[in-house]
């Protein structure tokens, strides 16, 4: 409408009555040159947008974030804790603290029982440990970061902060239950090695889907187990260990927010341990 109301306009000069003597005398003037177009201006620049995983390839945790350096990670880890207080999360915990409860009686005879399998469970202790953990956590977000591969430094970006989320809360329990190892030092629950490796696992179960979560479940289990030959843990330990790896790799990768409170470790009698739940549904 614009372009023809200006037509409008240009044409729209007032008539005015001209003799037949002046219309005679008057010559005709050529036509008055029309305005220049002005030139339409260049498009403003923007940033390409990084490619995006095909729609079908798209992991269960969502699409990469727009953003995965080392400063975006270091903020996103105060928020894992946020999602931790999830109704799933409570629940998950829930069933690790009563499978731990009554672990709890049969911890010496499985000990006994798993004592001294050198071979077979040896490599556990390797695959579990947290330096050799973080290698490679750190070797798989430094190769996505060189490639700029923002899904391969996504998932180590994940892996780093399930591990800053499990680390913590296993040693915050630690620090306050205080129960002896089988060895008699301190502080035997829940284990470190069972929850950096079942948080690992649940981080490749989001990424990768269950193909990844199977094999990773396995080893975890294993790696869990191994703890008990070596006669550094109860069969209890790596119980609520696993719990606590599960529930971190949730609240890096799987935001169910349903459900605030606090999670407090506590005592029970007769040296049993437990958690109270305080909080409430939004």
């Amino acid at each position: 409408m614009a372009p023809l109301l200006l037509i409008l306009l240009l044409a729209g000069d007032p008539l005015v009555e001209i003799s037949p003597q002046a219309d005679a005398a008057v010559e005709p003037q050529p036509p008055a040159p029309e305005p220049p177009v002005p030139e339409a201006a260049p498009p403003a620049t923007q940033e390409p947008k990084p490619p995006e995983p095909p729609p079908d390839k798209v992991p269960p945790v969502g699409p990469p974030p727009a953003h995965t350096g080392i400063q975006a990670t270091l903020k996103a880890i105060p928020g894992d804790f946020g999602h931790l207080p999830t109704g799933n999360n409570i629940g998950i915990l829930g069933v690790g603290g009563v499978l731990a409860l009554a672990a709890h009686s049969v911890d010496d005879d499985v000990n006994r029982r798993l004592k001294g399998s050198k071979t077979f469970f040896g490599p556990g202790r390797v695959i579990g440990n947290g330096a050799v953990l973080l290698g490679v956590t750190l070797g798989t977000y430094a190769f996505g970061r060189a490639t700029d591969n923002r899904v391969v430094s996504h998932l180590g970006m994940d892996l780093l902060r399930s591990l800053a989320v499990s680390g913590t809360l296993t040693y915050a329990v630690k620090l306050t239950v205080r129960r002896d190892r089988p060895t008699g030092n301190c502080c035997s629950f829940p284990s470190g090695h069972a929850s950096a490796t079942f948080a690992f696992a649940s981080v490749l179960w989001r990424h990768l889907g269950w193909r990844a979560a199977v094999p990773t479940y396995t080893v975890a289990t294993y790696t869990a187990i191994s703890r008990l030959h070596k006669d550094v843990h109860f069969l209890s330990d790596v119980v609520f260990g696993a719990a606590i790896g599960v529930v971190s790799g949730r609240a890096v990768t799987h935001h169910d927010r349903h459900f605030y409170g606090s999670l407090q470790p506590i005592r029970l009698p007769g040296g049993g341990v437990g958690v109270a739940v305080v909080g409430s549904f939004r």
